[in-house]
């Protein structure tokens, strides 16, 4: 990976370089920002840059032996460590799936944890990073390094990994062996011990900007008009990986639509004391057809909905980018989400997630957040 493959994040890519060329190689460093902003795309060429053999002033060369190795993932020095599913199964490790990974990556660095999700667990329950992790990271670091000046250990989501596995690494985060670098990765750094985020030197990633956001789409996906790659820049919330899948499922954002409006309009009726039950189990059945990762991306659709109108009802339509059917709805619906509706409607859907996260019922959840909001419509 190079940098100049890297979509926007100048900033943080010139820091990076500063940091090289000055050799001054934090051993710990910790990524956040949002999905889809190009950490992972970022540590993977940064890895490469300070082990390249012959790197110029902007980019490694990409040339050499070890730039051949980094950006195939198959360098002896690279190690990753990523969330798992582990099931029925026991001493269940990241290298088992490690070509999974590889794969995916591959086709590009850019993707959603729901993505990998989908992948390694298959609906089948929420990975994590298991305390056996722990110890094939200190073996994997206490052998010398192979080839590389720096031995590179990238944590993707460390938020996943279990308390016993992050107890385990705080020792070696905070004294590894000489020339050995972690990169963490991390979308919620505030599910993080502490006492991790200490040991580590911490960049924040801004949203990829617009501009940045729409050469790449118009670059890459030359079939689609300008107007649907602005309407999916706007959308996206600057992360790449959304602003590809709003391109391509618009049906799906269309179908989110229908069920957010289904959804407020049986919450009404409820308030009116004029339940239509019929229509909430059809509304639920529709709803649990869908994957696990598509229910949770249909109740962030919702929240970001949510968000929307209340900009809208406290008269910040500058911050609100809505498809033309949703902005139509918006002009009535808007009047009902003051900031207490907000806040109180966002709080259930949060916690809708966390259980669907949970594995909780998907039936009990989606009828339960029915009568949850209908108290504010």
């Amino acid at each position: 990976m190079l940098f100049s493959d890297i979509v926007g994040q100048k900033h943080i890519i010139d820091r990076l370089r500063f940091i090289a060329q000055n050799e001054k190689i934090p051993h710990a460093m910790l990524f956040t920002g949002n999905e889809g902003v190009g950490k992972l795309a970022l540590a993977l060429a940064w890895a490469q840059y300070i082990n390249c053999l012959e790197p110029s002033e902007h980019d490694s060369c990409n040339v050499c032996a070890s730039c051949h190795k980094f950006s195939h993932l198959i360098h002896p020095d690279l190690h990753f460590v990523f969330p798992v599913y582990k099931g029925s199964k026991s001493n269940v490790v990241c290298d088992d799936f490690i070509q999974e990974w590889r794969d995916m990556v591959l086709i590009s660095p850019y993707f959603l944890s729901s993505q990998w999700y989908e992948v390694v667990a298959e609906d089948k329950g929420q990975p994590t990073i298991y305390a056996d992790e722990a110890l094939e990271i200190i073996r994997k670091i206490s052998v010398k390094n192979y080839e590389a000046k720096y031995k590179i250990v990238i944590i993707y989501q460390p938020e996943r990994m279990h308390i016993s596995t992050a107890n385990k690494l705080l020792k070696v985060l905070e004294e590894p062996p000489p020339f050995t670098v972690f990169i963490l990765i991390s979308s919620q750094p505030e599910l993080l011990l502490s006492t991790i985020v200490s040991r580590c030197q911490i960049i924040k990633f801004p949203v990829i900007d617009d501009v940045s956001l729409s050469q790449f789409l118009e670059k890459k996906f030359p079939q689609y008009k300008i107007q649907a790659i602005h309407q999916a820049v706007i959308l996206s919330g600057g992360s790449l990986p959304r602003s590809i899948r709003t391109l391509e499922q618009q049906e799906s954002t269309q179908n989110y639509y229908t069920l957010f409006v289904q959804m407020v309009r049986m919450a009404y009726e409820i308030k009116r004391n004029k339940p239509k039950t019929n229509e909430q189990i059809k509304w639920v059945q529709q709803v649990t057809q869908l994957s696990k990762e598509e229910q949770k991306e249909l109740l962030i659709y919702c929240i970001r909905f949510i968000r929307d109108n209340f900009m809208l009802n406290v008269q910040l339509k500058s911050l609100v980018y809505q498809t033309k059917e949703e902005e139509d709805f918006s002009k009535n619906f808007s009047r009902f989400v003051p900031f207490n509706t907000a806040l109180n409607v966002y709080s259930h859907i949060s916690k809708a997630i966390y259980h669907l996260e949970r594995n909780g019922n998907p039936r009990l959840v989606f009828t339960d957040l029915i009568y949850q909001i209908a108290m504010y419509f």
